[in-house]
């Protein structure tokens, strides 16, 4: 975060951030509690406050917890009458493991967008949506790719075009329900209680049911991700917010198993002689430092683009992709560097493809989002992570 704040960055007090304990939005609110004295209170919303991840959050007298799930409209009510700016952050990881129903993701990916955007729109507080740049395996993933004229596929595009409106009507009726009285009593007569909603969504699917054909990466899980965030971008981009979709997070706080990190993890763990093999070959690494991730937030929360502009951004540290050798190989040299080593890893080769199949313009991101200030290079950012995963390792064992 930079030391000197623009007028655009301490123009709100109050702020909203789902997703609490993940590591972006947990690594968010430490940020600006530790750089914006202006900010006077932060409300997030988590579901499950027996979670380890709960002592991701800091012990500060602003910050104020929401228990429930950000799709329950008197949780999401709840941040919206709070926040000058809400900051949609929680979602469903691909890298995660998919729920017998998978309407839940839908739920918690796209439902809950729906919700949060309509009630910002309403109360003309600025709505900030994360989503991923996992979405552009939802199109050709090749040349110079634009965040604002990249091509989605066409099933896709046309099935959220049907069912986006039964997905506003039916966070319209949850908002109904919420702002009339207690679910049951008899003033809620015919409108939506948030216990049917699992329901009502595979209603919704009954009749448009979700495209398939080809599965990306022949992954339910991968695919799915990729469909709700999509979905989710349009209720975003519809209600008048900003749309930031990040590359692979890192950086000093990501204790999760986002594919840079897990790299880092491998290599502290092994022995020079070992031969480290390729986990996933298939994986475009697109790095996005927590630091330059927590700078597009702040400057999304009030930025004013020309008429007509996208409210698009591609989160990445770099521009091109790394493939799994190469970020091992990375990784390896900057961890000689924390050690204060010579070690010469035998990392697993990967075909060699050059140039690269695809690379992100980061030009609408660097001069419209972090007013022409530098992205932190991969070098960098994998010493302090590796730094900051040292002395945590050092600390667990003492």
């Amino acid at each position: 975060m930079p030391s000197e704040r623009s007028p655009e960055e301490s123009a709100f007090k109050r702020v909203s951030v789902t997703g609490g304990t993940g590591t972006v939005a947990s690594q968010f609110i430490k940020a600006l509690l530790a750089g914006f004295p202006s900010v006077e209170r932060i409300t997030t919303a988590y579901r499950n406050p027996r979670s380890e991840r709960v002592k991701r959050l800091p012990d500060s007298p602003k910050l104020r917890t929401v228990i429930g799930n950000v799709a329950d409209p008197a949780v999401a009510r709840a941040l919206v009458d709070e926040g000058d700016v809400v900051y949609h952050l929680a979602g469903w990881l691909a890298n995660t493991d998919l729920p017998d129903d998978r309407n839940e993701v839908y739920i918690t990916n796209s439902l809950s967008t729906a919700l949060l955007a309509r009630l910002c729109e309403r109360q003309g507080k600025r709505f900030v949506f994360t989503s991923s740049h996992s979405v552009y395996f939802a199109g050709e993933y090749a040349g110079r790719i634009r965040a604002d004229t990249f091509r989605f596929r066409q099933d896709f595009v046309e099935w959220i075009d049907n069912v986006k409106g039964a997905y506003c009507g039916l966070a319209d009726e949850l908002t109904d329900a919420a702002s009339s009285g207690r679910p049951g009593d008899p003033t809620n007569q015919g409108k939506r209680d948030f216990g049917t909603v699992a329901q009502a969504v595979a209603d919704i699917h009954a009749r448009w049911a979700p495209p398939f054909e080809p599965t990306i990466y022949d992954n339910d899980g991968y695919h799915i991700y990729c469909l709700t965030k999509l979905l989710a971008e349009r209720f975003a981009l519809e209600h008048g917010g900003i749309v930031l979709r990040l590359g692979n997070v890192y950086g000093p706080g990501d204790d999760s198993v986002q594919a840079v990190g897990e790299a880092c993890h491998r290599m502290l763990e092994a022995e020079p002689d070992d031969v480290i093999g390729i986990i996933r070959p298939f994986k475009k690494l697109v790095p996005a430092y927590l630091g330059d991730i927590n700078k597009a937030l702040v400057r999304a929360a009030a930025v004013r683009l020309a008429e007509g502009a996208s409210p698009v951004f591609t989160v990445a540290s770099q521009e091109h992709y790394l493939k799994e050798d190469a970020l091992l190989r990375a990784v390896g040299t900057s961890l000689n560097e924390v050690r204060g080593t010579d070690h010469e890893y035998r990392i697993e080769e990967l075909p060699t493809d050059d140039p690269p199949d695809f690379t992100y313009d980061l030009s609408r991101l660097r001069e419209q989002l972090l007013n022409g200030e530098g992205l932190t290079g991969l070098h960098d950012g994998l010493a302090k992570h590796l730094a900051w995963l040292t002395a945590r390792m050092e600390k667990a064992e003492e």
